[in-house]
């Protein structure tokens, strides 16, 4: 015996739901929102310990890795893309004046590049010697973060729009 079918309203509206359905979970790409190899962007905790570092002092311990706020030298980086790694207190720094960071770690010399062209005046690229997770860039911002296990520049461009500007800055 056939199992007994919906009236054609019925079905239609059903039909309706399930491709609704379909279509939601494809939209968040299983992950929680994000499509593609970057997470969602992560509000961080402020660390109110915005202090300068003074020279020669031991390096601090911060609450966030990388980390996005907290005891910070006064940023001396002027070129928008480096070769060495940031020291944290210096990466500090960087976002407290509205800049963003962008850090990367085993990227293959096309997908280097690809970050690099992101850099500017208010968007610094620079070697990481590891990142949290193995991931391969992460983009650091006063307070905000997102990590990415490839590179995608369309999303790391829309965090540097979203966030540059966004340090509290100004003393030094």
């Amino acid at each position: 015996m056939a199992a007994p079918s919906l009236p054609a309203p019925r079905r239609a509206v059903a039909l309706a739901a399930v491709v609704a359905l379909l279509v939601g979970a494809g939209a968040c790409g299983g992950d929680g929102g994000a499509a593609g190899p970057c997470g969602a962007v992560q509000r961080e905790p402020l660390d109110q310990r915005v202090v300068h570092v003074l020279p020669g002092a031991p390096a601090p311990e911060y609450r966030t890795d990388p980390p996005t706020s907290g005891p910070h030298t006064p940023s001396p980086v002027t070129e928008a893309v480096r070769d060495e790694p940031v020291p944290a207190p210096i990466q500090v720094g960087i976002l407290e004046e509205g800049r963003v960071l962008l850090q990367h770690h085993g990227l293959s010399d096309p997908e280097r590049a690809e970050v690099e062209g992101l850099a500017g005046d208010a968007v610094v690229v620079a070697p990481a010697e590891a990142l949290p997770d193995g991931a391969a860039v992460v983009a650091t911002a006063w307070v905000s973060k997102q990590v990415c296990d490839g590179v995608d520049v369309d999303v790391l461009g829309t965090f540097v729009d979203d966030h540059r500007g966004g340090g509290p800055g100004g003393h030094s």
